[in-house]
């Protein structure tokens, strides 16, 4: 299944960014620098640190990445995928590679941080979360963020397939349970980490309407029950 995976974002590699057309738009760009400020504040990037950027994709948060003072290695499954975030990435620092998160070819005890965006729900994430614990230092930090099951429109868009070929989904594309994946990061090996719902906005939120929604977003994340239907969920840790 996983060369399904590896195919089919090979084939739609030159079409990715005008067909999800996300990064465009302010809602998009607001989830993206979202995410950015959420993972540099878990993982305090700085000089030196040695960071794994894993399903880096067509690189569009490698741009931001790369200007933090820390050594980024940006990574993907998909060759015609990674040769895109170069081209996006020209003059920016970093080293690109083709790999898999299920089976990374670097040596335990290797990163001080991986992250990653969207990442686990299209691999088997028992196989990654291994592999995260296994290449990160002793104190090494993780962080992902991935859709949460328990959202409305994350459920059909998963489980109704008329509609899963209209989002575009590749083959193992899935979402996550926060009870499940919290096993999974047991099983793998940390003891020390948090899985939290967050995000209202939808990335196709117009324009006019997303700094209202944004803010609505935010305080629904404060209420107990409401913020488990959010879009994403944010997973973090320590080794």
């Amino acid at each position: 299944m996983r060369s399904k995976e590896k195919e089919y974002f090979n084939k739609v590699a030159g079409v990715f960014d005008s067909r999800f057309n996300v990064y465009s738009r302010r809602a998009g760009r607001l989830r993206v620098n979202r995410r950015l400020e959420l993972f540099s504040r878990h993982c305090n990037f700085s000089s030196g640190l040695k960071v794994l950027e894993a399903g880096c994709g067509t690189g569009e948060y490698t741009k931001s990445l790369s200007e933090y003072r820390m050594k980024l290695f940006s990574s993907d499954i998909s060759y015609n995928m990674l040769k895109n975030a170069v081209k996006k990435n020209i003059g920016r620092k970093g080293i690109f590679l083709v790999s898999d998160i299920e089976r990374m070819p670097f040596f335990d005890n290797t990163f001080d941080a991986v992250i990653g965006n969207s990442v686990l729900h299209h691999v088997n994430a028992r196989k990654a979360m291994a592999e995260v614990f296994r290449v990160l230092k002793k104190g090494g930090k993780f962080v992902f963020s991935e859709p949460n099951m328990v959202n409305p429109h994350i459920f059909l868009q998963k489980k109704i397939g008329f509609i899963r070929q209209l989002s575009g989904d590749s083959p193992l594309e899935t979402a996550f349970l926060r009870w499940q994946i919290k096993g999974v990061i047991e099983e793998a090996g940390f003891s020390f980490f948090q899985v939290e719902p967050f995000d209202f906005l939808h990335p196709y939120t117009p324009d006019m309407l997303t700094g209202i929604t944004e803010k609505l977003g935010r305080l629904l994340e404060r209420l107990f029950f409401i913020r488990e239907i959010a879009g994403s969920l944010l997973i973090r840790g320590v080794k």
